[in-house]
């Protein structure tokens, strides 16, 4: 796995990969109004654009091919951590992930939070995040059930 920053010429790649990864993982723990309202297809470029514009964002790459993508704040907020269904399951989130981290560390932040959905949680879990609050939030009319998780940054691997 090859990480890089995020340029605009990924933006159709990644809401592409996005919206596939929810219809097709989140698919198992989500109705498929929830999922529709969550990921519409085809996805809201312009939308995406303004939302890509204020985060920073890494890309990992295997063999040339978008395999996933993490976003986040320099304040700690790690917004989305989604890869493409064809690589789920073989350290591609991890990777980003721990990149993330790394970057956060070097930034002096003190904790990491982020919303996990219910397919998501397990992977923050394993991460070492809590759960602070189940929420139930509202996306273009449906409901649906999501995590706000954190986890404190010590000095070594907190």
């Amino acid at each position: 796995m090859k990480s890089r920053t995020y340029q605009d010429r990924d933006l159709l790649g990644v809401a592409t990969l996005y919206t596939a990864s929810i219809h097709e993982i989140a698919a198992a723990y989500y109705t498929p109004v929830q999922i529709t309202a969550w990921a519409p297809v085809p996805p809201d470029l312009e939308r995406w654009r303004a939302r890509m514009a204020a985060l920073y964002t890494i890309v990992a790459e295997v063999d040339g091919v978008l395999a996933g993508f993490a976003s986040y704040t320099l304040t700690g907020y790690l917004d989305l951590l989604f890869t493409q269904p064809d690589f789920a399951r073989r350290g591609v989130a991890t990777g980003l992930y721990l990149e993330v981290e790394a970057i956060l560390r070097r930034g002096k932040i003190a904790h990491i939070s982020t919303h996990a959905s219910l397919a998501a949680r397990p992977f923050f879990d394993r991460a070492g995040f809590e759960c602070d609050a189940e929420e139930l939030v509202e996306c273009r009319g449906a409901h649906l059930r999501r995590f706000a998780m954190s986890k404190k940054l010590g000095e070594r691997g907190g």
